[in-house]
């Protein structure tokens, strides 16, 4: 039977997962997985685990954390595949949602743990599109969302009230009317599988592979789907900020991306510069992993994915 490696960040969810998957182990255990368990230490070191593990041998892994602990577990893989011209193919990816924001196992229609352990045991799978992100600072995957501007305000003000000790997933819809209030908006242009799609200043600008974002907020196309070859942009000009923050309102009821002034594309490869001296921060699954310029693209491949 071959073996399963579980990465799990023992800080997310008020520090409550080192616990949680023990509980979940177990489960698995019982049902005759050969699981074993490595934690984090750091940001980034879920993508290191998850390199060694590739080269160890495992193909098969869970991500027992938030979004951010998805995100650096297929970055790991990501990265093992181009170094070694595997094919993301040969992985299976499942997620234990120990995390504060749990976005990702939303379309998997996977609703909480227990629910996750018993899609393992079953080891239904689905696909799901890799997409590689390149920054000056290095390559990394998107696991299900990502944004540019006031999407990535919102996610570093959030982390950085992480970082002092506040927990909860409240946290991103307090933070949100300050950042969208706050930001100021820079210039850039949005190239869309060869075509200028926008040009100008920029309010906010968000990616899609997956739906939810923000504990099950939508922002992007609500067809977005994992595995039709296809990524989606949705683009907020530079509006004002009162008009900003009531078109970020239609968050909640799901239709941001139809709204007047929206620039709602789908696209397999998309390249951002800024047009000014501010190299605007870029969100990733919660994370902030580079600086603009970016290019992000399908890799033509797809990992395999547990699914309910």
């Amino acid at each position: 039977m071959e073996k399963w490696m579980m990465i799990g960040n023992p800080k997310s969810a008020s520090a409550s997962t080192g616990d949680a998957w023990n509980k979940s182990h177990e489960k698995l255990t019982k049902a005759g997985l050969e699981v074993e368990v490595a934690a984090t230490e750091r940001a980034g070191h879920a993508i290191e685990l998850a390199k060694e593990a590739a080269a160890k041998g495992f193909r098969k892994f869970i991500a027992a954390g938030g979004d951010g602990t998805v995100h650096e577990v297929l970055t790991g893989l990501l990265r093992y595949a181009d170094e070694t011209k595997t094919s993301m193919a040969d992985f299976t990816l499942a997620v234990l949602p120990h995390g504060t924001g749990n976005d990702w196992i939303r379309s998997a229609g996977i609703a909480d743990t227990e629910q996750a352990v018993a899609a393992i045991i079953a080891g239904k799978t689905g696909k799901e599109d890799v997409v590689r992100m390149t920054f000056p600072q290095g390559v990394f995957a998107m696991a299900n969302i990502g944004g540019i501007g006031t999407d990535a305000a919102i996610c570093y003000n959030t982390n950085k009230l992480k970082e002092k000790g506040h927990k909860g997933g409240f946290l991103y819809t307090l933070v949100a009317p300050y950042s969208t209030l706050s930001r100021k908006r820079h210039k850039v242009e949005i190239t869309l599988d060869g075509e200028v799609a926008y040009k100008g200043m920029l309010f906010t600008a968000t990616l899609g592979n997956g739906t939810y974002r923000g504990d099950g907020l939508i922002q992007t196309a609500q067809d977005t789907k994992w595995d039709d070859g296809l990524l989606d942009i949705s683009i907020m000009p530079g509006v004002n900020h009162i008009k900003g923050l009531m078109l970020m309102m239609h968050c909640l009821s799901g239709d941001l991306a139809v709204q007047p002034g929206m620039i709602t594309r789908k696209f397999k490869k998309m390249e951002v510069k800024p047009l000014g001296k501010v190299a605007d921060i870029v969100e990733v699954d919660g994370e902030i992993p580079g600086t603009l310029p970016l290019t992000m693209e399908l890799t033509g491949e797809q990992i395999n994915v547990i699914v309910a």
